[in-house]
């Protein structure tokens, strides 16, 4: 998935329950079958990488600045391309 195709979705649904959502809500992704949010972004132009990182909670605003920034960038997770996201009530997974 594209930054710019995530950021896209997440404007659609800006008009519904992400709404509602505050700006300390967090971004997850399933390690080992387990959700996570202990991770940190290395993007460049190309690719967005999301890695474990202990004792760092990523913030979906924290990841909304890096899409504006790479909008063209790929999303993945360690090696792993994330297709798409799904809203949850403590903030969004992406897998």
């Amino acid at each position: 998935m594209r930054a710019k195709d995530l950021l896209t979705a997440i404007q659609v649904d800006a008009a519904g329950e992400l709404k509602k959502l505050s700006s300390y809500t967090y971004v997850f992704v399933t390690d080992d079958e387990k959700q996570t949010n202990q991770l940190r972004i290395d993007a460049s132009e190309t690719k967005i990488i999301l890695k474990k990182q202990p004792n760092h909670r990523l913030t979906l605003n924290e990841l909304i600045n890096v899409l504006n920034e790479t909008k063209e960038a790929e999303l993945f997770f360690e090696e792993e391309l994330i297709f798409g996201y799904k809203l949850i009530k403590q903030g969004i997974i992406l897998g």
